[in-house]
């Protein structure tokens, strides 16, 4: 038995030693590259991500962004976050100005007090601030947990320009929708929310400029792939 507990040792350690810790703080990586196990600070969010072959994560504080490529794209025509104030803080979204057939996404983290249609349970009532943060959160993420699992919201728009896809882990559940022309394979924008306990990650993938994104089938299953791995610590 010795010798077994022995024999599996390094297979184990080597398991631990491929877990690459990603965020600003000392120890950790703002830039990994797969393959790997990334294990993802962006407080209050903490959550690990399987990251496979030429697949990249980059910290940005506060956001990440995940980019399916060869090599990492240079910052100038690399996917971004793209922010401007507004009364209630600031209206966000993540855009490429570049290659729009590349699978990629970008992250941020949320408190689920920040939505009013996340769940079937009322909001409470607060600030005109608040509300519309509420209202600007439930347009990125246009569904809601019911009895019978996630469903769309009017928010999500016409169901012929998009395919929806509930996302249930064992530490999260979500849902992804893929918006894409009807009758048209390509994706011409991406939304996906998980939730786990006061947590929602928001993740989104846009384009910068009236052309939109054109990521095919198989990037958007790429994509899928990346989301279904995410799971809270």
């Amino acid at each position: 038995m010795l010798i077994s507990l022995l024999t599996l040792m390094p297979a184990v350690q080597a398991v631990a030693e491929s877990t690459v810790s990603v965020g600003n703080s000392t120890g950790q990586r703002p830039v990994v590259q797969g393959p790997t196990e990334a294990s993802v600070d962006m407080t209050p969010c903490h959550f690990s991500m399987t990251l496979a072959h030429n697949q990249w994560l980059q910290f940005n504080a506060p956001d990440l962004i995940f980019i399916a490529s060869q090599q990492l794209p240079d910052p100038s025509s690399a996917p971004h976050l793209w922010q401007a104030p507004t009364s209630s803080g600031y209206e966000w979204n993540f855009e490429t100005l570049a290659n729009r057939t590349q699978p990629w996404f970008g992250m941020m983290c949320e408190n689920l007090g920040s939505f009013s249609s996340l769940t079937t349970l009322p909001p409470a009532d607060d600030t005109i601030e608040l509300q519309l943060l509420r209202e600007a959160n439930d347009r990125k993420c246009p569904a809601t947990l019911t009895e019978n699992g996630w469903r769309p919201t009017a928010l999500a728009g016409d169901p012929q320009t998009y395919a929806f896809e509930s996302l249930q882990g064992a530490k999260s559940s979500g849902f992804i929708i893929g918006y894409h022309p009807p009758h048209q394979p390509q994706f011409s924008r991406i939304a996906f929310c998980l939730m786990q306990g006061e947590q929602v990650l928001i993740g989104a993938a846009e384009s910068g400029s009236a052309t939109p994104l054109s990521i095919s089938a198989a990037g958007f299953k790429q994509i899928k792939t990346a989301v279904r791995s995410i799971a809270f610590e």
